[in-house]
């Protein structure tokens, strides 16, 4: 019989790799959270085969590698091993299997390689993004000064000039250069510092939706979908509704077309997943769904960059200033689009003492 007494499962369930602890009948009889995340299972009060698992494929090898690690009471490694599963993908992960004679049972550490890939993607987008804004600031600071003349020159040329056709053409460039210094200052001016204060996000999620409720579109629908078990956010609540309502403006702006036009605004709990390079045990995500014609291919690697935009009208800082106070709360954006619509998602980290308060 397994003796689970001496497994520290508080400690094991911060891991980001998945811990597996199988008995000699190799039954699971114990899963860690990123397991489970990732897919695992475990059937309450009945025996599990490890077998039930993974296609048969799979099972042979497995198998092969845990009678070993019994047999020589060595643990075994095995590197870019593939787990297929019944009618999904297959994952490439690092799989160490260790015996515990005393205890009586095999324990599997499994680290997903395609995480590394994610983690090297995140940080190459983020330090892209990062070059590409501070390239938009520079240009934006020396676009100011030129701006401030245009429009000191054509103020100057309306107290001159008083006649109808000088005045009408005067008033555009005053106006639209007026607009562009607005545009400039929002590039130029850093997103505002976090108050730090707990908040609660889905107290913060009801307020975007009541605003974006109170638009004229009335044929869109806007579905919520809530964990009530995340804890609160510690920043600034004002913040993060503009970052959020941000994105669901963009997909509404998207949606202008479509028929049966629906956004879901969904929050859940992930684990295990890189934020800008490093990977965080425990995450809030906030999914902004949209049934949209999605985001064209050929700006999918600059939707984050200032003054991107499918838009004919959209200034396209909109997800720039999204990303930026989201950063701000030690998080990031991510999405994914094509052909049946877009989803962003937000990714925010959490503490493992904020969720142990929020279930004691």
């Amino acid at each position: 019989m397994a003796n689970l007494e001496g497994l520290h499962t508080s400690l094991l369930n911060q891991l980001t790799s998945e811990i597996i602890v199988l008995n000699t009948k190799f039954n699971i009889i114990w899963l860690n959270d990123s397991a489970k995340a990732n897919g695992w299972i475990k059937v309450k009060g009945e025996d599990t085969p490890l077998t039930n698992q993974f296609s048969k494929e799979t099972n042979n090898e497995l198998i092969k590698l845990l009678e070993n690690t019994i047999h020589s009471e060595v643990s075994k490694t095995k590197r870019d091993f593939k787990l297929f599963k019944p009618n999904e993908k297959s994952r490439m992960v690092d799989l160490t299997v260790s015996w515990s004679q005393s205890d009586n049972f095999l324990i599997i550490e499994l680290l997903c390689t395609d995480n590394l890939n994610k983690i090297i993607d995140s940080s190459k987008t983020f330090s892209t993004q990062k070059i590409a804004a501070n390239l938009a600031r520079t240009l934006a600071h020396e676009v100011k000064n030129p701006l401030s003349g245009i429009k000191g020159s054509a103020q100057i040329l309306s107290s001159k000039l008083k006649d109808d056709f000088s005045n009408k053409f005067l008033k555009i460039i005053t106006d639209e250069t007026e607009r562009l210094n607005q545009i400039v200052t929002k590039i130029l001016t850093p997103p505002t510092k976090t108050s730090l204060e707990l908040f609660n996000i889905h107290s913060a999620l009801e307020k975007v939706f009541a605003l974006t409720e109170a638009d004229e579109n009335t044929s869109l629908r806007i579905y919520r979908d809530y964990d009530p078990s995340i804890p609160e956010l510690n920043g600034d609540e004002n913040l993060f509704i503009q970052a959020v309502l941000n994105i669901v403006k963009n997909a509404q702006q998207a949606l202008a077309e479509t028929q049966d036009a629906k956004i879901v605004i969904k929050s859940r709990i992930r684990y295990g997943q890189p934020i800008n390079g490093v990977v965080h045990s425990t995450l809030c995500v906030i999914d902004i769904i949209d049934n949209g014609p999605g985001i064209p291919e050929d700006i999918h690697d600059q939707v984050f960059f200032p003054m991107v935009s499918s838009k004919e009208e959209g200034s396209g800082l909109g997800l720039s200033i999204s990303q930026d106070i989201i950063r701000v709360h030690g998080g990031s954006i991510d999405f994914t689009s094509d052909h049946t619509g877009t989803v962003f998602s937000i990714l925010m980290p959490l503490k493992l003492e904020d969720i142990q308060a929020q279930s004691a």
